[in-house]
């Protein structure tokens, strides 16, 4: 052959080509555990700006869900895992959750319940850990007091006398003693939370009158008042009823 016709193939090296080389690797190792499956990352959602939107990026996102304790999240890490740092760059995370068997929309779920109990408890043990500070500093600007001076002549000298002390911070005292329960908390500040429990059971208290709840006796006051509402009576249709309003009504408890 003559050395001047042969041309050696040239090797595409761009990034279009190596990520197409990526996604026959990730293929081969999904068809190992899917030999019956279909192979169809192109047809899952996007998911990746919504990642990506997480300060932190993918990277975060990877870390929480490296502690969160769902299998979903195991299994797509098995397979985030056996790829490598190079195959993860050219890949698509769709193309990742699609090999691992639970899909982007699936990863996209999964990683905003990791992201929210990864940094609730980052703030938890931020917040431990330096509540012993915050309470040294709280203490502290409530207890510290700085001395009040005069000056005087006296004799053709200035004498500078220490008079008194200046009280601690009013406020930093005043979250302690809210704190300890000293002083009261204003109703303003406190939270009520209403627990609404939909299978309500009959209480007979000792009394023996029987329990009602707000709502039921509404009705009774409504029906009683307004006589639209009313029951049919038993009555004929010729006689009228007749309501005393100067009568009381009386309502059992």
């Amino acid at each position: 052959m003559n050395p001047k016709k042969f041309k050696p193939k040239q090797k595409d090296f761009s990034k279009t080509a190596r990520g197409k080389v990526a996604l026959e690797r990730l293929k081969a190792r999904w068809r190992l555990d899917s030999e019956d499956g279909e192979w169809e990352p192109e047809s899952e959602p996007i998911v990746t700006p919504m990642l990506k939107a997480v300060p932190g990026g993918i990277t975060f996102c990877i870390e929480a869900l490296r502690a969160h304790d769902e299998d979903d999240s195991r299994q797509f890490l098995e397979t985030w895992d056996a790829c490598t740092r190079t195959d993860r760059a050219l890949l698509r995370i769709e193309d990742i959750a699609h090999a691992s068997g639970i899909g982007s929309l699936r990863l996209a779920e999964i990683a905003q319940t990791a992201l929210f109990l990864y940094g609730d408890r980052q703030a938890q043990m931020i917040l431990s850990a330096s509540m012993p500070k915050v309470i040294r500093s709280t203490v502290k600007a409530a207890t510290d007091e700085v001395p009040i001076t005069a000056t005087s002549i006296v004799d053709g000298e200035f004498i500078t006398k220490v008079v008194g002390k200046t009280n601690g911070d009013t406020r930093a005292m005043e979250m302690l003693l809210k704190s300890r329960g000293i002083l009261p908390i204003p109703k303003g500040s406190q939270i009520a939370i209403q627990v609404n429990n939909p299978d309500r059971e009959d209480k007979q208290p000792e009394s023996g009158h029987e329990w009602k709840y707000p709502e039921d006796r509404l009705k009774e006051i409504t029906a009683i008042t307004n006589p639209k509402q009313l029951e049919a009576s038993t009555s004929q249709t010729s006689e009228h009823i007749h309501f005393d309003t100067r009568r009381p009504v009386v309502f059992e408890r």
